[in-house]
């Protein structure tokens, strides 16, 4: 009996020696829950906070390099917009009183960085000492500039050694002329976007021109606006000044004198605009930015020819301007046609400006033989896209002609092409698609892409690299001396990113 009784009490014992173990595995078990509570709640806050400072990044870069106010406003907006009251910008007071505070800093003039730094109570931590957490995420966006077209110079549309050497020094001749053509010019001679109708085909116009030519249909791609050239003025330029050569039409008689203006399908020439206008948020839209007062020429066909015909004229002259694309429109009015040539040059204080197309370009080639033209630059960071050039009427001659695309490095890119026509229905025949090796055929004694759009498209390969040159280039073989076309050229993609911090 005492020995069963010896037993019970060693049980009862050790069960009360478990009960302390038991009762600090359940203080720890709800220790372990309650942290775990808060370290949701941190890492959703966290996650709200790269959010916030994602969202004020590519808010705020497009508004680089020259309009800082602008990238002020639109990181804070960009914050604010996600729940942050943010009291502080860059160390300066904003006006609202919040606790959260926002810096950023341009890495360059595409280039943003943005950190954000808020603050969040805790639940159960704060019984150890942990009441408030800081957080602070950081982010770096990137907006991709317009694809620069036809030239990386401070000039656009050197025709000829004419006027080289001190007026796009130190650049040799670009090998083609800017161009446009009137309203009642054929689209089907090579201006796809300034001209009103396909072809008159030989019926004649006559003003007010109140109905299309006979049998034919207007052209589906004009563009009254006209063209566009960006300005690209870097940081440190304290004065510039645009001028433009040769900027009215004055009818040469043929294309081959001095910059090729003639009278084409109505008699006379067109009236030519050209307004410089401001930079804006929207480097991709041309279309949208404020012209700049007193940077404007209004020519009319043949009109002034002491101040314009063969000489350089300024259009305005800009005295500190902040950095940014700027843009110059160019367009043609008046019920008739003619096509006009002419050049245009930056000329600056500081470091050199680059003029380049934007989106498209209208251009005029006459010099007979081999020639090569800026096509395009494509930057590093489009690797891995595809970069799609559009060729309008390209290549016309009288004898065998090529047109072959070169890679920054000299390689003939690889590319897929079709011609469409102009109702955009691809042309069938072997002449009018191909793909491997991008060398295409224009003209076999007669024309083969004659107001027909050819579109190539060049697979980026994904290791890509280009360094100091990423221009590409289009290599002309032609005999006849002088080709109008109209050139475009995109990368697919999206041109405003997140990028890894610096």
């Amino acid at each position: 009996m005492s020995r069963l009784l010896s037993r019970l009490n060693r049980i009862r014992g050790e069960k009360g020696a478990a009960l302390p173990f038991v009762a600090a595995m359940m203080f720890l078990l709800l220790g372990m829950a309650a942290f775990a509570v808060d370290l949701g709640w941190i890492y959703l806050n966290a996650s709200r906070v790269q959010r916030a400072a994602d969202s004020a990044a590519l808010a705020g870069v497009v508004h680089l390099p020259g309009n800082l106010p602008e990238v002020d406003s639109s990181t804070l907006g960009g914050a604010n917009a996600n729940g942050y009251a943010v009291g502080t910008l860059n160390g300066n007071p904003t006006g609202t009183g919040g606790p959260d505070q926002l810096d950023w800093q341009a890495l360059a003039d595409n280039r943003l960085a943005v950190e954000l730094r808020s603050s969040i109570e805790t639940f159960f931590i704060r019984a150890i000492g942990f009441g408030q957490i800081d957080i602070t995420r950081e982010s770096t966006a990137e907006y991709i500039k317009p694809v620069p077209l036809g030239s990386p110079d401070p000039c656009f549309g050197i025709g000829n050694s004419g006027i080289e050497g001190q007026d796009c020094n130190p650049s040799p001749n670009q090998n083609f002329w800017a161009a446009i053509s009137g309203p009642y010019t054929n689209k089907r001679n090579g201006d796809e976007h300034a001209t009103r109708w396909y072809d008159n085909n030989g019926g004649g116009w006559s003003p007010p021109y109140a109905s299309s030519p006979p049998n034919q249909g207007p052209n589906s791609a004009y563009r009254p606006e006209g063209y566009y050239l960006g300005v690209e003025i870097p940081s440190g330029v304290t004065d510039i000044d645009i001028d433009i050569y040769d900027a009215g039409f004055y009818d040469r008689g043929d294309f081959s004198t001095e910059t090729g203006d003639r009278e084409q399908d109505t008699l006379g020439g067109a009236d030519t605009h050209f307004q410089l206008y401001d930079f804006d948020s929207t480097p991709l839209d041309p279309t949208d930015n404020t012209p700049i007062a007193g940077c404007r020429f209004d020519i009319n066909s043949e009109a002034s020819s002491g101040t314009y015909e063969n000489q350089w004229a300024q259009l305005c002259s800009l005295a500190n301007p902040p950095p940014g694309i700027y843009v110059l429109r160019i367009w043609t009015t008046g019920n008739i046609g003619g096509t006009n040539q002419y050049s245009v040059r930056a000329t600056t204080t500081g470091p050199p400006a680059r003029v380049y197309g934007i989106n498209d370009i209208s251009i005029f080639n006459n010099l007979a033989g081999l020639s090569t033209l800026f096509l395009a630059e494509v930057a590093e960071v489009h690797a891995g896209k595809t970069l799609e050039v559009d060729l309008f009427d390209a290549g016309e001659d009288d004898q065998p002609a090529w047109m072959t695309v070169k890679e920054p490095g000299g390689a003939t890119a690889t590319c897929d092409w079709q011609a469409f026509d102009e109702s955009g229905n691809p042309v069938s025949g072997p002449q009018f698609s191909g793909s491997g090796n991008c060398r295409i055929q224009t003209s076999d004694g007669s024309s083969i892409f004659n107001g027909l759009l050819v579109r190539i498209q060049i697979d980026i390969d994904n290791s890509y690299t280009c360094g100091a040159d990423c221009w590409w280039k289009m290599e002309i073989e032609n005999s006849q001396p002088h080709d109008r076309t109209t050139w475009a050229a995109r990368v697919i993609g999206n041109p405003v990113r997140l990028t890894p911090n610096p």
